[in-house]
């Protein structure tokens, strides 16, 4: 059963992907291409233009962050000119929170060293006053709350307070795809030390909530994603005893996947949030066993896809592994 026994990929061309850059924005990309040469006025001007509460401005908020890591000196610099600025508080303080993670790196909590840790913290908190900034200056926005997250995350804050967060960006974009990943994340057993069921209520509640055809229907899949890491990952029990709660918790839950999944595909009404979401939904249906379904959503994704989930299985030589295996 595939993680449970893996072996290397075979060679794949993955010439044709790209990683970590979900999204179909001509704007965008044109941007992101300018930012990793130096040039942050075209990510700012673009920024600045993108609709408030919307999904498409968490991604170029984010894609733009993605960009600017190694360059945070260089917006702080022009924040000293414009203090108060809405759009540079969000790109500086959402691209210190990818160099904190950056720092934290993906390892274990045990592998990391103790200085590392440290220097998360440093960077998370300054970047936490910097989003406190950014709402304050933009009351209305919902970007720096859903930013906001993924400090609180990293800064162990209490569970409370991470749902303080999480609504409050609600209340500003109830539809928001980054608000509710995110709130994924901070419920997986990983973060929280919740158990499944939490995690599993959450979001066959955004499910039952989200209108036919919304992307967050999808959030069924992000879900399941983290389940099947949890269990997946657990090596202090045995094989044995992996594989049956790797039946009871993930493949019982095929039926409810392929349920969510009908209602995003009914009157499905595009998103910018939807390559994200296809890649999300193609990884969980693979290792539901629905791998016809599995390839229309990985089709979906035009070969961009995030190292979240598909960095579990090889990132972007294993998302093309899986294409030329057709999900196999």
């Amino acid at each position: 059963m595939g993680f449970f026994s893996r072996k290397e990929a075979s060679e794949v061309d993955v010439s044709g992907f790209r990683l970590d850059q979900a999204w179909l924005d001509d704007d965008l990309d044109a941007a992101y291409s300018a930012v990793r040469q130096g040039d942050l006025s075209t990510g700012l001007a673009l920024l600045k233009v993108t609709p408030a509460n919307t999904n498409l401005r968490s991604i170029r908020a984010t894609g733009l962050a993605k960009a600017a890591v190694g360059r945070s000196e260089q917006l702080e610099m022009r924040l000293e000119a414009y203090p108060k600025d809405p759009d540079l508080l969000l790109w500086f303080g959402q691209t210190l929170v990818l160099e904190a993670w950056g720092v934290r790196t993906g390892q274990w909590a045990k592998d990391v060293s103790a200085q590392r840790f440290a220097m998360f913290h440093d960077i998370l908190r300054t970047a936490a006053e910097v989003l406190q900034g950014a709402i304050v200056s933009a009351a209305d926005d919902s970007v720096p709350w859903e930013v906001l997250q993924w400090a609180a995350l990293g800064l162990q804050a209490e569970l409370e307070d991470k749902a303080e967060i999480f609504h409050a960006a609600l209340v500003r974009h109830p539809g928001s795809y980054a608000a509710h990943t995110g709130r994924v994340q901070v419920l997986a057993n990983k973060w929280s030390g919740l158990g499944v069921e939490q995690l599993i209520d959450f979001g066959d509640g955004v499910v039952s909530r989200a209108r036919s055809g919304s992307v967050l229907c999808s959030i069924a899949a992000n879900v399941f994603n983290e389940v099947w890491l949890e269990i997946a990952s657990d090596k202090d029990l045995p094989r044995d005893d992996r594989m049956k709660r790797y039946a009871s918790r993930v493949t019982a839950r095929r039926t409810d996947l392929l349920t969510a999944r009908a209602k995003w595909n009914d009157a499905r009404t595009p998103d910018p949030a939807d390559v994200a979401a296809n890649g999300a939904m193609a990884f969980a249906l693979k290792w539901a066993n629905a791998k016809p379904e599995a390839m229309e959503h990985a089709c979906r994704t035009e070969g961009r896809i995030e190292s979240v989930p598909w960095g579990y299985v090889g990132g972007v030589a294993g998302f093309g592994e899986a294409l030329k295996r057709q999900m196999d």
